[in-house]
This record gives structure tokens, sequence and C-alpha cells, in this order.
């Protein structure tokens, strides 16, 4: 053999190792928006369903993200409000179980720090870094977790600075110390996990001026009854322009093929207007055509964008199937190769067949369907579980119950209690059985400790 040919050889082998070595050797990174509500981006969830995007909010590089991969028209949060939801990602459990599902004290956290994500994925895998980027927003600290690199106990108001109006929320300060994170670790010969977790889309609302005046004018036109705020759109725009400033850096890095990207939000839209409303009381607002938002455990409060990008992954695909996330935990160690070494505690399904098969495999999970509890102070507490096509609520102040089939009834309004009830005296029945398992029954609904029989103002 000629030396060239056999330099070429060694060459080619070399690097078919380093290809399979990055192939073995994953990245992950985890970007979580805040209060981005199911429909905010400028690409449908459902490619066939108009009202699961935005014709209002502008967000080119989510769509063209979304493009790259797969993305989820049934994608739940744990919780409807932002610290539950974030709990329930690091434990790959539901906020019920972990025992937060309201403003709980931390006394009430039902978890161990080594089953929290970080620790179980670097016990795994010792060489994996770790890091939590942005808000953080829950009862047990970074470091106690397993995080690497972090910025500490930050909560929301972190993101409310006005001392720079050309980096609203701090995205992109965010985004480049996260591309600054990613950078040294490639340079270090490291594989990573990094959860990048924004302030926006979160109160206080902040924005470049020169975006909100892009809205105010050459966008008014595309606004409608539900989604006309110029603030709130050049905010979310902004959220966008950051996620962009990430995977341009992947791509810079040259680490997109070895990379695994997954996008969602801790829950819906911001509003408060539904508070102490009863179901039937209950409006639309950003969401539409989904009912309610954030705090509320209707669709508008609970579905969130889910999209995912990675090597296997085809393009352009989308899927109907129920997830949630909590189905984070499980699929990040499905993706470095070690599943069978989740703690007993995840409820979560890993989503690396179903998301490797363009939506065409399925999820094992602990149970076949999700289960929600929530009250806000002095408000409502509700119930539900959310089965196949099916979503039964209970409201337990009036001992009312609701089902509808969500796949025909987006926006709740349709109580099918009275037509099907073999169905929801099954699903009645999983739920109960479910809280049983936990701790929990709805004669504890009582003893919430600020509860109170007086509504205050």
């Amino acid at each position: 053999m000629k030396l060239t040919h056999l330099l070429l050889l060694c060459l080619s082998l070399a690097l078919a190792m380093l290809s399979l070595n990055a192939v073995e050797r994953p990245n992950i990174v985890l970007i979580l928006a805040d209060d981005q509500g199911w429909n905010a981006l400028s690409t449908r969830m459902d490619p066939e369903l108009p009202g699961s995007g935005s014709t209002y909010y502008q967000t080119p590089r989510l769509a063209e993200f979304a493009s790259q991969g797969i993305r989820f028209s049934r994608a739940y949060s744990g919780a409807p409000t932002c610290s539950p939801s974030r709990h329930s990602i690091q434990w790959g459990r539901s906020a019920s179980s972990l025992g937060l599902f309201a403003q709980c004290p931390p006394s009430w956290l039902k978890a161990e720090n080594k089953d929290a994500l970080p620790i179980v994925l670097k016990k795994a895998r010792p060489e994996y870094v770790t890091a939590h980027l942005g808000k953080w927003h829950m009862h047990r600290t970074p470091d106690e977790l397993g995080f690497d690199v972090h910025d500490g106990e930050t909560g929301n108001i972190n993101g409310n600075g006005e001392e720079d109006p050309e980096d609203p929320k701090l995205i992109f300060s965010l985004s480049r110390r996260a591309n600054t994170f990613m950078e040294e670790q490639v340079q270090a010969g490291r594989p990573f996990f990094l959860q990048i977790s924004h302030y926006a889309d979160h109160l206080q609302y902040r924005a470049k001026p020169v975006t909100i005046e892009k809205y105010k004018t050459e966008h008014a036109d595309k606004a409608t009854e539900y989604q006309h705020s110029p603030l709130w759109a050049a905010m979310n725009e902004n959220l966008d322009t950051g996620v962009g400033m990430v995977l341009d850096k992947i791509d810079e890095l040259g680490i997109a093929d070895s990379t695994y990207v997954i996008y969602t939000g801790d829950n819906g839209f911001e509003s408060k207007v539904d508070f102490w409303k009863p179901v039937t009381e209950r409006t639309f607002n950003k969401a539409f055509p989904l009912l309610s938002h954030k705090y509320m455990i209707n669709e508008g409060g609970l579905r969130v964008p889910f999209i995912v990008r990675g090597p296997g992954i085809p393009a352009g695909a989308s899927s109907r199937t129920p997830v949630i996330g909590y189905d984070i935990f499980p699929t990040i160690m499905d993706i470095v190769g070690h599943l069978d070494e989740l703690p007993d505690t995840v409820e979560g399904g890993s989503l690396l067949p179903l998301v490797s098969s363009g939506g065409k495999r399925s999820i094992s999970r602990k149970d076949p369907f999700f289960v929600f509890r929530y009250t806000k102070t002095l408000g409502t507490l509700d119930i539900a579980i959310v089965q196949d096509d099916y979503k039964l609520m209970k409201e337990i102040g009036s001992n009312t119950v609701h089902l509808w089939d969500i796949s025909e009834d987006l926006g709740e309004q349709k109580n099918l209690i009275n037509k099907q009830p073999q169905k929801a005296k099954a699903m009645y029945q999983a739920m109960t059985e479910y809280f049983n398992r936990i701790g929990w029954d709805e004669s504890q609904a009582a003893k919430m400790p600020w509860r109170t029989q007086a509504k205050k103002n």
C-alpha cells in the first residue's frame, strides 16, 4: 500500500472515531422560556392548526429551529406556574408528587437531592460538565442539585433591571454567557449539559425600544383580538433573537451534529383575569383558542411550545403525542445512554424513541396519564387528569366536575360529563388512586394554611 493511501486510510479512521466519540458524548442544551404560552411562536405547534401559532408575534429563529427538528402540539408544563414546573423538570416528577401545587413553603418539597437530574447525570457520566444559567426560582440551590456552573439562587426580580434598555430581561447577556460556557467546554473537549432559563417573558415586561416601535408601526395591522401588545410582542421577539444567538454559536463551534437542543416553556401566558372564577366563567386570552392562562390548569395555563433538534431527529417533523416537562429528565438520561440508571421516583418517559422516529413511536411512562393539582393564594383549587384525548377537571370548592374531549374541544367549552359518565368515572378513579399513592386526597384541600373564608381584594 502506498504511503499516501495509508495516510488517507488512517485519517479516515481517525475522523470516524472522532465522529463516533461525538455521538457517544452528545451535548444537551435545554432552553426554558418563562411565561411563553403555547401559541407564542410564529410557527405553528400543529402544522394543521392555525391557532397553534401566532400571526402577530414574530419569532423567525424559533420557526427555523422548529423546521430542523420535531415540534409537539400537545406539550404540557409540569404545573401552571414557574417554581413547581421547574422542580418538576429537575426531578422528573409531577409537581403534585413533589408536594408543590401553589406558593408552597420549602418544607413541603418531597424530594432528595441525590435524585435530581444533574447529580444522576454526573454519577452515570462523570465527564459531563453541568451548568444552569438564568432564572432558578427553586427551593434547593444549584449546588445542592449538582450544577457545576450556575448563577446562584436567582428569581423573577433578576430579569427586571432597567440599567440597559438594549439588554431587556438580560436576554442577550444571558445568551452570551451561555455561548462562552459552550465554547470553553468544546475547547477543553468536555461534553456538557447546559440549561438556559430565560427571564423573558415574565413580568415586568421589557423590550428593546426599536423592537417595540416596529410592532407599533409595521406590524400593527397583524394584531388580533387576543394578541395585540407591542411591548409583549417585542420582548418575545427579543427572546427569539437570544435563542438564535445560542443556535448560531452551536453551528460556529461545529457541534450541531452532536448536540441535542430542547426548547420549551415553564407555563402558559401571564394573566390574572380568571382568579377566583369558576371554570364556566373563565375567559380566552393570549392563548386562544385555548382557555385561560397561567395559574389555571386549563389548557391555556398548561400547554407550552416544545421543540427538539438533534442527531438522528428528522427535520420538519411534528407530533400530537402528549408530552410533559418531566419527560426531559429521562430523555436526557437516554441520550447519554443511561436510561437504566433513573431513580425509581422518576415519573416521566424518554422522548428519544419518539423524536428519533419523527413522532411514530410511543413513550413508556409509569402512568398513561398526567395529573395536575393547583391553587393560587386565596383562589380556587382545581385537580385534573389528562389521558389520551380526554381531560377531566374537578373544582373542589363547588364539587363540580368537567369532562372534555380536548382533541375536538380545545377551548374546554363542551362538558361531556352527562354524555360519557363511564369515561368520567374511570378517569376520576385513576386520578384519585394517583393522589392516594402520593399521600394526598381531597379532604386535605381545606388544610392549606393560607386558605381563608374571606376573599381579599
